[in-house]
């Protein structure tokens, strides 16, 4: 019979019929450029399936029908020689399974541990996050500069969760939840649902993982293994820190248990969704520093001038690059102190297609040697840079390029120079 009938015959692929065929299992009879198939063909295939289901590879199928071609065993030699062969598998599988179930004792103790420290976490209640009162001291209003006072508020332990504040031109802040929101995007934040809520579920980030290519998922590990050698170098005691943009949380998350217990990490985003879910992620893990979340346009600030010791600009900046030709950072530079650090994460492109996203205008956000003019404008000095291998493919929320684009970072540390420079 032919292929395709010897394959239906036997509820099997050709494809799979062909590959036993390249690998010797099946020796069909070839007759005027076609294979015929028969009886002994059919017995070949019988024993390929029974042997699989014992657990033997194609491999050692291999060697076994040798065996019985070759040395024309009769049916005692036949079973003496399997019986060696099944011998031999047994006390592998044997193996294999005392193998396993220490895995699985492993396992088990993993588990179980895990399971002590997780009603150990559910057992005590979550850290609110708010506004500490000595912290209003950072606060200032973005268009007279002068200081809050607090309207009215609902204070916990020193910590404010929900409170109006206003100043003498009558410019209020809000807090909800312990959540600094601005006038522009209180509005945004009462119209959120639950359904807003809900795109950020418990396994958000095993589902980013799961979903975004491999290559995408290095380069983001790189950089911030990079960050974290560098901010290791940095004195740390008793600083401000900004984050501008913190979005998801990848880099503040990573990085958070290294701000020592006096400093003070104040995230901003102007996302009340995102903002919302990572304060939560943050209140679990109990930060031994003081953490201010704050909700605003990056141009309309509330925070009082010369009073950041460090800023983070991972990714803020260039997000902003694909919808504004001005550089971001020259709209926050008055709130740095003179000698403040800095750490970058810039996107860049290595190339645009015809379909690219980004449009002509913007273009030069995304060019290595703008971030650096413009870094250097703004009185930084290099301590260390770093450029990463170009990559072609991302994940669902890497949708700023496009097939044959390629995108790099280029990560910086830096300080601000007391002199300008040449």
């Amino acid at each position: 019979m032919r292929i395709g009938q010897f394959a239906t015959q036997n509820n099997t692929s050709i494809d799979t019929i062909r590959h036993y065929m390249s690998l010797g299992l099946l020796v069909p009879e070839k007759r005027n450029a076609q294979y015929e198939f028969d009886e002994n063909c059919t017995e070949d295939l019988l024993e390929i399936v029974e042997l699989k289901k014992i657990g033997f590879s194609l491999s050692e199928i291999q060697q076994l029908i040798l065996y019985r071609r070759i040395g024309k065993l009769t049916e005692y030699d036949r079973r003496m020689t399997y019986t060696t062969f099944f011998e031999k598998k047994k006390e592998l599988i044997d193996l294999e399974i005392e193998k396993l179930n220490e895995m699985k004792r492993n396992l088990n103790r993993e588990l179980e541990e895990m399971r002590v420290k997780q009603d150990g976490d559910e057992a005590s209640n979550n850290e609110t996050i708010g506004l500490a009162l000595n912290s209003l001291e950072l606060f200032a209003c973005p268009i007279c500069h002068g200081s809050f006072e607090i309207i009215e508020g609902n204070i916990q332990h020193g910590i404010l969760i929900d409170a109006s504040l206003a100043c003498s031109c009558d410019y209020r802040i809000r807090i909800v939840d312990g959540i600094v929101f601005t006038p522009d995007l209180i509005d945004e934040y009462e119209n959120v649902k639950n359904d807003d809520l809900n795109q950020y579920s418990e396994s958000y980030i095993d589902e980013y993982i799961n979903t975004t290519h491999i290559d995408y998922l290095q380069k983001l590990h790189s950089g911030l293994q990079w960050a974290t050698r560098h901010i290791s170098s940095i004195p740390l005691d008793n600083s401000i820190v900004l984050e501008l943009g913190s979005g998801h949380g990848y880099y503040m998350r990573h990085m958070l248990d290294r701000f020592p217990e006096s400093s003070t990490y104040i995230a901003v985003d102007h996302n009340p969704v995102k903002i919302m879910w990572l304060k939560k992620i943050i209140e679990r893990s109990h930060p031994s520093c003081k953490v201010i979340f704050v909700c605003a346009d990056f141009k309309k600030l509330p925070l009082k001038q010369g009073s950041i010791d460090m800023l983070l600009d991972i990714s803020g900046s260039s997000n902003y690059s694909f919808e504004h030709p001005e550089f971001l950072l020259y709209e926050v530079d008055h709130l740095l102190k003179k000698n403040a650090r800095m750490l970058g994460y810039y996107i860049l492109f290595d190339n645009f297609v015809a379909q690219s996203k980004v449009p002509l205008s913007l273009r030069k956000g995304f060019q290595i040697q703008h971030i650096k003019s413009h870094l250097k404008a703004l009185q930084f000095a290099c301590v260390d840079d770093l450029v990463s291998e170009p990559v072609d493919k991302g994940g669902p929320l890497e949708d700023y390029f496009v097939e044959g684009e390629r995108v790099f970072t280029y990560a910086y540390s830096g300080v601000k120079s007391i002199k300008p420079l040449g």
